[in-house]
Order: structure tokens, then sequence, then C-alpha cells
């Protein structure tokens, strides 16, 4: 009873990129140009071939659909050293009377997918995979955006978009690495690749929402605005997709199908907008009461993505709900899984180079630029003082700029509610936190926490998460190595400690193994490991 969809697409092969670099003399231009400006206008300028053009006018002739402009590199969605996510891609209304109008604003979102290998941070990437810059090579997909059009509003958008990955890098509860997760939104699929706040569900245990663990955390953390493609907009280029409300989500009746209300007078969640109270995103009529049979098309096609592409997969999808009419699925990407996988569990490591080793830590890949590590003092802990414990901790917080970040070390849950049961900080108290830990103790034996009290942010921004099992004799946190480093600063219950060669940070998503090198020599070699491997 659902239509499952590929929307339809147009393609631009690889060969069109390369003849549009050589006829119009681009690559000298902008390989060394590190001025985004310039090079954007440098591609405006450039003309494509009169046989893609020619094309174009054709397609236009018979698509006046809403269109995605997407980029597909060789890099990009390459199975061994996926760039996933790290192109342009734009969202075109289409809709203008003119045919002209219409054909410039494609012909130039093209252009501008072609110049989005030359933005800095494309550069850096392929230049961590071990490639040069002029070994990349740029499809374009022209896509029909699946969505639906609201008359009254003039807004165009999926009813929700997701994205499915093959490997859940943040288990918690009963969940395991293997059974994949799902990130939700309502509208466009945006919002999860900015980072914004969105629902990540396990197909598995579709009920068990940590980011909700609370009337207080639901505020927190539901999505709290959409974004849309405003069928009135004369400039889809500059600003394609717009943020709207969730009020002007019910008002156009989308908001029915995924949202549901924190109430005012009693702070109850019910599942109907016909209280007064928070609206919040919970998906609660697909995912309790399975109105959308979401959880069950997403184990049947991560499955199917890991057996035809060989490699854990990641699928982009959007789905319609109609009141009269036969909801629609509608796959819009799948390729492997963008981060690359850091195996450590048959790597010899020499159990002297090691400050801290989990077997049970959440995230994956590497940070090689941590050069502060922040510590609880085992010594001076008292689960009493834990509330005055999280004020230093707010206090030296602040000193780090948003390009600053550090690992913290400390026993019991960070972030718990209950004080006797760790540290109390609120997020603010310890947003530039990049890798946490947190250390069992005989005198606090607690299950691990598996960041619950911070979930969200620590999901959303790839933040590292260990947890030391004071019983395990494979857990370590060696406290005796830090004597041998100065201390910037030493506060009632807390060092900090400034080091002048970065930890080495490496977690392996798909074990859980997390391991923290002490600074060596072996600084350089492990970098270029890392590049060499694309992390």
């Amino acid at each position: 009873n659902i239509d499952i969809n590929v929307p339809k697409c147009a393609i631009i092969g690889t060969n069109e990129f390369l003849k549009f670099m050589k006829h119009n003399n681009l690559w000298d231009k902008v390989a060394n140009c590190d001025d985004e400006k310039i090079i954007k206008i440098l591609f405006i300028q450039a003309s494509l071939s009169e046989k893609v053009k020619r094309r174009l006018r054709g397609y236009l002739n018979l698509n006046k659909v809403p269109l995605a402009v997407r980029s597909s590199s060789l890099l990009e969605d390459s199975q061994y050293k996926s760039l996933s996510g790290s192109f342009d891609t734009y969202m075109l209304t289409n809709n203008n009377p003119s045919h002209k109008i219409r054909f410039k604003e494609l012909e130039n979102a093209i252009k501008l997918v072609f110049s989005s290998i030359f933005k800095s941070a494309g550069k850096t990437l392929i230049n961590n995979t071990g490639h040069n810059i002029e070994e990349e090579r740029m499809a374009v997909i022209i896509q029909h955006i699946a969505g639906r059009g609201f008359k009254n509003s003039n807004r165009f958008y999926p009813s929700f978009s997701g994205v499915m990955k093959g490997i859940n890098y943040y288990p918690f509860s009963y969940m395991k690495r293997n059974e994949g997760i799902i990130y939700l939104a309502l509208g466009f699929g945006r919002t999860i690749v900015e980072g914004e706040k969105c629902l990540a569900v396990s197909p598995k245990y579709p009920n068990i929402l940590p980011q909700f663990y609370s009337p207080e955390s639901i505020e927190e953390n539901t999505q709290n605005n959409f974004y849309a493609l405003d069928l009135n907009s004369t400039n889809n280029l500059e600003k394609d997709l717009k943020s709207y409300s969730l009020q002007d989500s019910e008002k156009d009746g989308s908001l029915r199908y995924v949202g549901s209300v924190l109430t005012k007078n009693d702070k109850q969640l019910r599942h109907s907008l016909a209280f007064e109270g928070t609206r919040a995103i919970t998906f609660a009529h697909i995912l309790k009461w399975k109105t959308f049979p979401l959880t069950a098309i997403a184990t049947e096609l991560l499955n199917l993505g890991k057996k035809s592409l060989g490699c854990e997969v990641e699928i982009e999808f959007s789905v319609n709900l109609y009141k009269d009419r036969k909801p629609n699925f509608n796959i819009l990407q799948i390729k492997p899984m963008s981060n690359i996988m850091v195996d450590l569990e048959n790597k010899s490591l020499n159990k002297d180079s090691i400050f801290s080793r989990s077997n049970h830590s959440l995230g994956n890949g590497s940070f090689n630029d941590l050069l502060d590590l922040v510590i609880v003092r085992d010594e001076t802990f008292l689960i009493t003082k834990s509330y005055e414990i999280a004020k230093e901790i707010a206090s030296l917080n602040k000193r780090f700029s948003n390009s600053e970040h550090y690992i913290i070390c400390g026993p019991g849950r960070w972030g718990s509610t209950d004080h006797w049961m760790g540290i109390p900080v609120t997020w603010d108290q310890i947003s530039r936190a990049k890798v946490f830990i947190e250390v069992g103790r005989d005198d606090l034996p607690i299950e691990p926490s598996f960041g619950s009290h911070f979930f969200q942010n620590i999901t959303s921004l790839n933040k590292g998460y260990f947890t030391i099992d004071q019983k395990s004799k494979s857990d370590i946190i060696n406290y005796e190595w830090l004597s041998e480093n100065d201390i910037v600063k030493k506060y009632d219950y807390i060092d900090h400690y400034k080091l002048s060669e970065p930890l080495i940070v490496r977690i392996d998503g798909a074990s859980g193994l997390g391991i923290i090198q002490k600074p060596s020599n072996l600084y350089n070699q492990l970098m270029d490991e890392s590049k060499s491997s694309g992390i």
C-alpha cells in the first residue's frame, strides 16, 4: 500500500566537466585560488558546451517541476574514500514563466556544483584522501524533488526526510552497532545534513529515544524549525531553501503526521495537536502506532544496499503522506557510508604508549589536534562536591573559543541529573569538549551512561565518548603519566594540562574500541598514516 520510487533523474557525466574545465582554461585559474567568491564568478562566466545546453533546453521543455541539482564526484561516491556531503546541492523552483530564466538558473546551478570542488573545504578533504585535486571529476545529477506543494502557503517540501545508515556509531541501551540508525526530520533533510536538531531512531528499537528522556530534554532537543522551498522565490541560487517554524507546518497540515504536544499545564507528552503546549517532532504516529512502516522499509533497504555494494551504506530518502491517497517513499541517494572505519582491533599498540583505552566508546574516526586535557583529580574528588566541580569546569570551558577543543576526564556520569551518580554539568558548561571520558570507580559503581544526557549534542556534533570500566582489565586510564606533564592551572578539583604535541584519539565505530595515544615523536608518522587511509 505504499509507492516506493526513485525520483526521475538526468545526468551530466564527468566528461562534460573535463571539457568545461579545459575549454574555459579554468584549471590554471582556480587550482591555486583560495577566494571562493572569485572561483564562483569564474565558473559562472564560463560556458557549457553547446551540445549540453541544447539538451538542457529540451529537458526543461518536458520538466516543469522543482529540481535538485546535485553533485556526484568520483571521490564523493568512492566506495573506500568517500567524501559524501562535501560538495554543493541547489534546489530550483523551476516555475518561472520565462523559459530563458529557468534555463539560466539551471545552467548556473550546474556550474556552481562544478565549482564546489575548489572550495577550501573540498580541497582539504581531497588532499586528505591522498589525491590531487586534478584527479577529481564531477558529474551532476538533475533530480525531480520528491516533495509536495501546499497551496495555501506556496511552500513545497516532503512530509519528512531522513538518512539511514548501516552502522550506528552511538548505540544506546539495547542497541547494537550493526543494527543501523535512522535520522529523521520534518521537511527537507538539510536539517540533518547541517547537524541541526533531528530525531535519531534505531530501526530495531524505534521507541527508545534517549534525547527525549525528560520533559526538559524534549523541549531542548526537539526540531523547532524546518526547511521548505518557497515557490514564490526568485533567486534560488543565493538562498534556495528557507527555514520555517513548526506553526507554519501546522497551518499546512503536515505537522499532524510527525508532531506531538508537551502540554502546557502538566508537561505530559500527548500525541495529538488538539492540546495547548509546546509542539515537538516525535514521529510517534509512525514509530509507536506504525501508521507508516518506516522501520521495516529501512531494515530491508539497508540489507539490500549492503549486499549490493558489499559494504555498509547510507541512504537518503523522503516520504510524502496524504489524506486521500497512498503515501510514497522516495529513495534519493545511496552510497557507501561516508566515515572511514578506524580498524584498531588488529593494531598492535604498546601499552606504555596509551593514555586511555575503552571497549565501550562512541563515535568514529580520528582527532589529531587535541592539545588540552582537563582532568577531575581522582585524589580530591568528592561526590558531595559535584556541583562545585561542575562550576570549575564551566569556568574553564568559557576560556576556550568556538574553534578550540579539549579532552575531559572524570569519575561517574557526565551531565547526570542525579549528582550522586557523577558531575551534573549542563551542555553549555562543557560544550568545548571534543572527547569525554567517564571513569568508573569502586565507590561509584554505575552502568555506562553512553552520553545519554547529552545524546543529541554528542551525536550531531560528532563528539567522542569513552567509558572506562574499572572491572575490565583491558580498559585503561593512565593517571601516572599525567605527573610527567606541566599543569597550566590547578583548580580546587580539576587540573588543566596543555601538551606540546597533541594526543591522538582514534575510535573504531564498528567495534566500539577507542584509544587515546600519548604524544610522541610518532605524531607525524600517525598523521601520514591517517592521511593515506582517508581519515
